[in-house]
Protein backbone atom coordinates (compact mmCIF):
# COMPACT_ATOMS: atom_id res chain seq x y z
CA UNK A 1 0.00 0.00 0.00
CA UNK A 2 1.02 3.61 -0.51
CA UNK A 3 -0.75 4.95 2.55
CA UNK A 4 -2.63 2.29 4.43
CA UNK A 5 -5.23 3.81 6.74
CA UNK A 6 -5.95 2.11 10.04
CA UNK A 7 -9.71 2.63 9.75
CA UNK A 8 -10.76 0.84 6.56
CA UNK A 9 -13.69 1.85 4.39
CA UNK A 10 -16.63 -0.54 4.33
CA UNK A 11 -15.66 -1.84 0.90
CA UNK A 12 -12.04 -2.38 1.88
CA UNK A 13 -13.17 -4.18 5.02
CA UNK A 14 -15.21 -6.63 2.94
CA UNK A 15 -12.17 -7.30 0.75
CA UNK A 16 -9.94 -7.74 3.81
CA UNK A 17 -12.36 -10.21 5.33
CA UNK A 18 -12.54 -12.13 2.05
CA UNK A 19 -8.76 -12.34 1.87
CA UNK A 20 -8.64 -13.55 5.46
CA UNK A 21 -11.23 -16.23 4.67
CA UNK A 22 -9.28 -17.23 1.55
CA UNK A 23 -6.12 -17.66 3.61
CA UNK A 24 -8.07 -19.68 6.15
CA UNK A 25 -8.93 -22.23 3.47
CA UNK A 26 -5.25 -23.15 3.31
CA UNK A 27 -4.70 -23.58 7.05
CA UNK A 28 -4.54 -27.39 6.74
CA UNK A 29 -2.01 -27.35 3.88
CA UNK A 30 1.34 -28.91 4.79
CA UNK A 31 4.52 -27.35 3.45
CA UNK A 32 7.16 -30.08 3.10
CA UNK A 33 10.80 -29.50 3.97
CA UNK A 34 11.61 -30.27 0.33
CA UNK A 35 9.97 -27.01 -0.78
CA UNK A 36 12.92 -24.95 0.43
CA UNK A 37 15.34 -27.07 -1.56
CA UNK A 38 13.21 -27.33 -4.68
CA UNK A 39 12.12 -23.69 -5.06
CA UNK A 40 13.88 -22.09 -8.01
CA UNK A 41 16.90 -19.88 -7.53
CA UNK A 42 17.33 -19.11 -11.24
CA UNK A 43 15.81 -15.97 -12.85
CA UNK A 44 13.08 -16.62 -15.43
CA UNK A 45 14.69 -14.07 -17.73
CA UNK A 46 17.24 -16.11 -19.74
CA UNK A 47 19.24 -12.93 -20.32
CA UNK A 48 19.37 -11.93 -16.65
CA UNK A 49 22.39 -9.84 -15.73
CA UNK A 50 25.07 -11.43 -13.54
CA UNK A 51 24.02 -9.23 -10.61
CA UNK A 52 20.45 -10.62 -10.78
CA UNK A 53 21.71 -14.19 -11.11
CA UNK A 54 23.99 -13.67 -8.12
CA UNK A 55 21.22 -12.19 -5.95
CA UNK A 56 18.78 -14.98 -6.83
CA UNK A 57 21.45 -17.52 -5.96
CA UNK A 58 22.05 -15.85 -2.60
CA UNK A 59 18.32 -15.72 -1.82
CA UNK A 60 18.02 -19.41 -2.64
CA UNK A 61 20.99 -20.20 -0.39
CA UNK A 62 19.25 -18.67 2.64
CA UNK A 63 15.66 -19.65 1.81
CA UNK A 64 14.26 -21.78 4.62
CA UNK A 65 17.29 -21.01 6.79
CA UNK A 66 17.35 -17.23 7.22
CA UNK A 67 14.97 -14.25 7.04
CA UNK A 68 15.87 -10.93 5.41
CA UNK A 69 14.95 -7.96 7.57
CA UNK A 70 13.34 -5.21 5.52
CA UNK A 71 11.96 -1.69 5.80
CA UNK A 72 10.12 0.58 3.37
CA UNK A 73 10.84 4.31 3.42
CA UNK A 74 8.67 7.24 2.44
CA UNK A 75 9.23 9.00 -0.90
CA UNK A 76 10.32 12.25 0.80
CA UNK A 77 9.79 14.87 -1.87
CA UNK A 78 12.00 17.10 0.33
CA UNK A 79 14.90 14.63 0.17
CA UNK A 80 17.34 17.43 -0.63
CA UNK A 81 16.38 19.50 2.40
CA UNK A 82 19.02 19.81 5.10
CA UNK A 83 17.40 17.31 7.48
CA UNK A 84 18.72 14.37 5.44
CA UNK A 85 22.19 15.81 4.80
CA UNK A 86 25.06 13.33 5.01
CA UNK A 87 27.03 15.80 7.14
CA UNK A 88 24.85 17.10 10.00
CA UNK A 89 27.17 20.07 10.33
CA UNK A 90 26.75 21.03 6.69
CA UNK A 91 23.11 21.23 5.53
CA UNK A 92 24.41 21.81 1.99
CA UNK A 93 26.05 18.36 1.87
CA UNK A 94 24.29 15.71 -0.25
CA UNK A 95 21.51 13.69 1.38
CA UNK A 96 21.95 10.10 2.45
CA UNK A 97 19.36 7.36 2.55
CA UNK A 98 20.61 6.39 6.02
CA UNK A 99 19.13 9.59 7.42
CA UNK A 100 15.58 8.83 6.28
CA UNK A 101 13.22 8.77 9.23
CA UNK A 102 12.19 5.10 9.01
CA UNK A 103 15.78 3.88 8.99
CA UNK A 104 16.75 6.19 11.84
CA UNK A 105 13.76 4.96 13.86
CA UNK A 106 14.60 1.28 13.32
CA UNK A 107 18.29 1.81 14.02
CA UNK A 108 17.44 3.73 17.17
CA UNK A 109 15.62 0.68 18.55
CA UNK A 110 17.76 -2.17 17.21
CA UNK A 111 21.22 -0.72 16.56
CA UNK A 112 20.96 -2.33 13.11
CA UNK A 113 19.83 -1.40 9.61
CA UNK A 114 17.65 -3.78 7.59
CA UNK A 115 19.11 -5.94 4.84
CA UNK A 116 16.30 -5.05 2.46
CA UNK A 117 15.33 -1.46 1.60
CA UNK A 118 11.85 -0.87 0.16
CA UNK A 119 11.38 2.00 -2.30
CA UNK A 120 8.69 3.26 -4.69
CA UNK A 121 8.81 4.80 -8.18
CA UNK A 122 5.32 6.31 -7.96
CA UNK A 123 4.99 9.59 -9.84
CA UNK A 124 7.82 9.10 -12.31
CA UNK A 125 5.18 8.30 -14.95
CA UNK A 126 3.69 11.78 -14.59
CA UNK A 127 6.85 13.81 -14.18
CA UNK A 128 6.95 14.06 -10.39
CA UNK A 129 10.36 14.18 -8.66
CA UNK A 130 11.56 10.82 -7.39
CA UNK A 131 14.84 9.99 -5.67
CA UNK A 132 14.41 6.22 -5.58
CA UNK A 133 17.14 5.47 -8.12
CA UNK A 134 19.90 7.36 -6.33
CA UNK A 135 18.75 5.93 -2.97
CA UNK A 136 18.80 2.41 -4.42
CA UNK A 137 22.33 2.88 -5.77
CA UNK A 138 23.58 4.18 -2.41
CA UNK A 139 21.95 1.26 -0.56
CA UNK A 140 23.43 -1.27 -2.99
CA UNK A 141 26.88 0.26 -2.69
CA UNK A 142 26.53 -0.01 1.10
CA UNK A 143 25.98 -3.76 0.71
CA UNK A 144 22.19 -3.85 0.93
CA UNK A 145 19.41 -5.38 -1.17
CA UNK A 146 16.78 -3.25 -2.91
CA UNK A 147 13.10 -3.89 -3.56
CA UNK A 148 10.96 -1.44 -5.53
CA UNK A 149 7.20 -1.21 -6.00
CA UNK A 150 5.21 1.11 -8.28
CA UNK A 151 2.06 2.93 -7.20
CA UNK A 152 1.12 3.64 -10.80
CA UNK A 153 -0.89 6.81 -11.34
CA UNK A 154 -2.86 6.14 -14.51
CA UNK A 155 -3.90 8.92 -16.88
CA UNK A 156 -7.62 8.78 -17.67
CA UNK A 157 -7.32 11.84 -19.94
CA UNK A 158 -10.32 13.43 -18.25
CA UNK A 159 -8.57 16.43 -16.73
CA UNK A 160 -8.64 14.97 -13.24
CA UNK A 161 -5.50 14.24 -11.21
CA UNK A 162 -3.86 10.88 -11.84
CA UNK A 163 -4.41 8.30 -9.12
CA UNK A 164 -3.70 4.67 -8.27
CA UNK A 165 -6.63 3.89 -5.96
CA UNK A 166 -9.69 2.54 -7.76
CA UNK A 167 -12.03 4.85 -5.90
CA UNK A 168 -10.00 7.92 -6.90
CA UNK A 169 -9.94 7.39 -10.67
CA UNK A 170 -12.37 6.42 -13.41
CA UNK A 171 -9.58 4.69 -15.32
CA UNK A 172 -10.65 1.28 -16.60
CA UNK A 173 -7.96 -1.24 -17.43
CA UNK A 174 -10.45 -3.37 -19.33
CA UNK A 175 -11.39 -0.40 -21.51
CA UNK A 176 -7.73 0.46 -22.14
CA UNK A 177 -6.84 -3.10 -23.12
CA UNK A 178 -9.90 -3.31 -25.35
CA UNK A 179 -8.62 -0.59 -27.69
CA UNK A 180 -4.94 -0.93 -28.47
CA UNK A 181 -5.11 2.13 -30.73
CA UNK A 182 -6.77 4.28 -28.09
CA UNK A 183 -5.05 6.87 -25.96
CA UNK A 184 -5.75 5.00 -22.71
CA UNK A 185 -3.70 2.02 -23.92
CA UNK A 186 -1.04 4.25 -25.45
CA UNK A 187 -0.89 6.09 -22.13
CA UNK A 188 -0.14 2.81 -20.34
CA UNK A 189 2.71 2.05 -22.74
CA UNK A 190 4.11 5.58 -22.34
CA UNK A 191 4.07 5.20 -18.56
CA UNK A 192 5.83 1.83 -18.69
CA UNK A 193 8.47 3.28 -21.00
CA UNK A 194 8.96 6.32 -18.72
CA UNK A 195 9.54 4.16 -15.65
CA UNK A 196 11.77 1.77 -17.62
CA UNK A 197 13.93 4.71 -18.73
CA UNK A 198 14.17 5.93 -15.14
CA UNK A 199 15.31 2.47 -13.98
CA UNK A 200 18.06 2.18 -16.60
CA UNK A 201 20.74 3.75 -14.35
CA UNK A 202 20.21 0.89 -11.90
CA UNK A 203 21.08 -1.64 -14.58
CA UNK A 204 24.07 0.42 -15.65
CA UNK A 205 25.26 0.54 -12.04
CA UNK A 206 24.85 -3.23 -11.63
CA UNK A 207 22.08 -2.96 -9.04
CA UNK A 208 19.78 -6.02 -8.92
CA UNK A 209 16.22 -5.10 -7.97
CA UNK A 210 13.42 -7.15 -6.47
CA UNK A 211 10.84 -5.54 -8.77
CA UNK A 212 7.22 -5.70 -7.53
CA UNK A 213 4.84 -4.01 -9.97
CA UNK A 214 1.03 -4.30 -9.96
CA UNK A 215 0.99 -5.31 -6.32
CA UNK A 216 -1.97 -6.48 -4.21
CA UNK A 217 -3.97 -6.82 -7.43
CA UNK A 218 -6.78 -9.15 -6.40
CA UNK A 219 -7.84 -6.83 -3.59
CA UNK A 220 -9.30 -4.46 -6.17
CA UNK A 221 -8.31 -1.27 -4.35
CA UNK A 222 -5.81 -0.44 -7.10
CA UNK A 223 -7.01 0.17 -10.67
CA UNK A 224 -4.76 -2.59 -12.05
CA UNK A 225 -6.83 -5.14 -10.16
CA UNK A 226 -10.26 -3.54 -10.45
CA UNK A 227 -10.99 -4.99 -13.92
CA UNK A 228 -10.43 -8.57 -12.78
CA UNK A 229 -7.98 -11.41 -13.19
CA UNK A 230 -7.68 -11.62 -16.98
CA UNK A 231 -7.04 -7.92 -17.46
CA UNK A 232 -4.46 -7.96 -14.68
CA UNK A 233 -2.56 -10.91 -16.16
CA UNK A 234 -2.60 -9.30 -19.60
CA UNK A 235 -1.17 -6.09 -18.15
CA UNK A 236 1.49 -8.04 -16.23
CA UNK A 237 2.59 -9.67 -19.48
CA UNK A 238 2.74 -6.29 -21.22
CA UNK A 239 4.85 -4.76 -18.44
CA UNK A 240 7.15 -7.80 -18.37
CA UNK A 241 7.56 -7.86 -22.16
CA UNK A 242 8.35 -4.18 -22.53
CA UNK A 243 10.75 -4.00 -19.61
CA UNK A 244 12.59 -7.23 -20.40
CA UNK A 245 12.46 -7.48 -24.18
CA UNK A 246 12.12 -3.84 -25.25
CA UNK A 247 14.17 -2.04 -22.57
CA UNK A 248 16.42 -4.97 -21.55
CA UNK A 249 16.15 -4.33 -17.83
CA UNK A 250 17.86 -7.61 -17.14
CA UNK A 251 18.74 -6.59 -13.59
CA UNK A 252 15.11 -7.01 -12.46
CA UNK A 253 13.96 -9.96 -10.36
CA UNK A 254 10.19 -10.21 -10.81
CA UNK A 255 8.03 -10.47 -7.69
CA UNK A 256 4.40 -11.52 -8.24
CA UNK A 257 2.09 -9.97 -5.62
CA UNK A 258 -1.42 -10.78 -6.90
CA UNK A 259 -2.40 -12.29 -3.53
CA UNK A 260 -4.71 -14.90 -5.04
CA UNK A 261 -3.90 -18.35 -6.39
CA UNK A 262 -6.31 -17.86 -9.31
CA UNK A 263 -4.55 -14.65 -10.40
CA UNK A 264 -1.09 -16.22 -10.76
CA UNK A 265 0.86 -15.01 -13.80
CA UNK A 266 2.74 -18.30 -14.24
CA UNK A 267 6.10 -19.77 -13.31
CA UNK A 268 7.60 -18.41 -16.52
CA UNK A 269 6.74 -14.77 -15.75
CA UNK A 270 7.91 -14.29 -12.18
CA UNK A 271 10.81 -15.24 -9.93
CA UNK A 272 9.40 -14.88 -6.42
CA UNK A 273 5.94 -14.77 -4.84
CA UNK A 274 5.33 -11.84 -2.52
CA UNK A 275 2.48 -11.43 -0.06
CA UNK A 276 1.35 -8.45 2.03
CA UNK A 277 -0.56 -10.01 4.93
CA UNK A 278 -1.79 -6.97 6.83
CA UNK A 279 -3.97 -7.81 9.81
CA UNK A 280 -7.53 -6.41 9.86
CA UNK A 281 -7.39 -2.83 11.12
CA UNK A 282 -3.72 -3.49 12.03
CA UNK A 283 -5.03 -4.89 15.32
CA UNK A 284 -2.76 -6.67 17.79
CA UNK A 285 -5.63 -9.00 18.71
CA UNK A 286 -5.71 -10.19 15.07
CA UNK A 287 -1.93 -10.55 14.94
CA UNK A 288 -1.86 -12.65 18.09
CA UNK A 289 -4.26 -15.15 16.52
CA UNK A 290 -1.70 -16.00 13.84
CA UNK A 291 1.68 -14.34 14.54
CA UNK A 292 3.51 -16.40 11.92
CA UNK A 293 0.96 -15.73 9.16
CA UNK A 294 1.21 -19.42 8.36
CA UNK A 295 -2.09 -19.60 6.47
CA UNK A 296 -1.03 -16.89 4.03
CA UNK A 297 2.31 -18.60 3.44
CA UNK A 298 0.48 -21.83 2.64
CA UNK A 299 -1.82 -20.02 0.22
CA UNK A 300 1.23 -18.82 -1.70
CA UNK A 301 2.81 -22.26 -1.57
CA UNK A 302 -0.31 -23.63 -3.26
CA UNK A 303 -0.06 -20.86 -5.86
CA UNK A 304 3.29 -22.29 -6.95
CA UNK A 305 5.45 -24.86 -5.22
CA UNK A 306 8.38 -23.77 -7.38
CA UNK A 307 8.89 -20.24 -6.08
CA UNK A 308 10.44 -18.68 -3.00
CA UNK A 309 7.88 -16.82 -0.89
CA UNK A 310 8.61 -13.45 0.70
CA UNK A 311 6.58 -11.16 2.91
CA UNK A 312 6.83 -8.16 0.61
CA UNK A 313 4.98 -5.77 2.96
CA UNK A 314 3.71 -6.05 6.50
CA UNK A 315 2.31 -4.16 9.42
CA UNK A 316 3.40 -6.44 12.30
CA UNK A 317 6.79 -8.12 11.96
CA UNK A 318 5.91 -11.81 12.02
CA UNK A 319 7.08 -14.08 14.83
CA UNK A 320 10.14 -15.68 13.23
CA UNK A 321 10.45 -18.59 15.64
CA UNK A 322 6.74 -19.42 15.32
CA UNK A 323 7.01 -19.32 11.52
CA UNK A 324 9.87 -21.81 11.52
CA UNK A 325 8.05 -24.05 13.99
CA UNK A 326 5.11 -24.19 11.56
CA UNK A 327 7.49 -24.71 8.60
CA UNK A 328 6.26 -21.52 6.91
CA UNK A 329 9.64 -19.93 6.55
CA UNK A 330 9.16 -16.55 4.91
CA UNK A 331 12.17 -15.31 2.94
CA UNK A 332 11.74 -11.79 4.35
CA UNK A 333 9.66 -9.22 6.10
CA UNK A 334 9.51 -5.62 4.89
CA UNK A 335 7.57 -3.28 7.16
CA UNK A 336 5.63 -0.49 5.50
CA UNK A 337 6.70 3.11 6.05
CA UNK A 338 5.46 6.24 7.81
CA UNK A 339 3.17 5.59 10.79
CA UNK A 340 3.97 1.87 10.80
CA UNK A 341 7.39 2.65 12.28
CA UNK A 342 7.59 6.41 12.80
CA UNK A 343 5.87 9.00 14.89
CA UNK A 344 3.47 10.53 12.37
CA UNK A 345 2.01 13.85 13.49
CA UNK A 346 0.93 17.22 12.07
CA UNK A 347 3.56 19.94 11.87
CA UNK A 348 3.02 23.65 12.49
CA UNK A 349 1.05 23.96 9.24
CA UNK A 350 -1.22 21.06 10.17
CA UNK A 351 0.21 18.72 7.53
CA UNK A 352 1.08 15.21 8.71
CA UNK A 353 4.73 14.24 8.50
CA UNK A 354 7.03 11.55 9.85
CA UNK A 355 9.64 11.98 12.56
CA UNK A 356 12.69 9.76 13.23
CA UNK A 357 11.26 8.36 16.47
CA UNK A 358 9.92 4.80 16.58
CA UNK A 359 6.14 4.41 16.93
CA UNK A 360 4.59 1.26 18.34
CA UNK A 361 1.44 1.30 16.22
CA UNK A 362 2.04 -2.38 15.46
CA UNK A 363 5.31 -4.07 16.43
CA UNK A 364 6.53 -3.05 19.87
CA UNK A 365 10.08 -1.90 20.51
CA UNK A 366 10.83 -5.15 22.30
CA UNK A 367 9.40 -7.25 19.49
CA UNK A 368 11.34 -5.32 16.85
CA UNK A 369 14.56 -5.68 18.81
CA UNK A 370 13.95 -9.40 19.25
CA UNK A 371 13.28 -9.84 15.53
CA UNK A 372 16.52 -8.09 14.55
CA UNK A 373 18.49 -10.02 17.18
CA UNK A 374 17.05 -13.39 16.14
CA UNK A 375 19.83 -15.72 14.98
CA UNK A 376 17.91 -16.38 11.76
CA UNK A 377 17.56 -12.70 10.83
CA UNK A 378 19.83 -11.14 8.22
CA UNK A 379 20.62 -7.44 8.69
CA UNK A 380 22.68 -5.01 6.63
CA UNK A 381 25.71 -5.65 8.83
CA UNK A 382 25.33 -9.39 8.16
CA UNK A 383 25.32 -8.77 4.40
CA UNK A 384 28.40 -6.57 4.71
CA UNK A 385 30.26 -9.21 6.70
CA UNK A 386 29.21 -12.04 4.40
CA UNK A 387 26.96 -13.60 7.04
Amino acid sequence: MRRRIVLLTAGALVVALCLAALAGCYAAVKVPDSHYEEASGVPVNPNADPCAVELMSYLKSIYGKKVLSGQYVNEYEDYYSGQFASDPGDPESPPTVFNLNELRAVYGVTGEYPALLGLDVSGIECGEPCYTVEQAIEWHEAGGIVTICWHWKADNFDGKPRAFYSDETDFSLAKALGDKDGRLYKGLIADIDAVAAALQPLREAGVPVLWRPLHEASGGWFWWGASGRDAYIELWNIVYDRMVNEHELNNLIWVYNGQNTAWYVGDDKCDIIGDDPYYDFNLRSEYEKNPSNAARFKMNYKTSKNKMIMMSENDFVFDIDAAFEENTRWLSFCTWCREFVCVYEPDESGEYRTYPEYAEMCTSRGELRAAYENERTVTLSDLRSGG
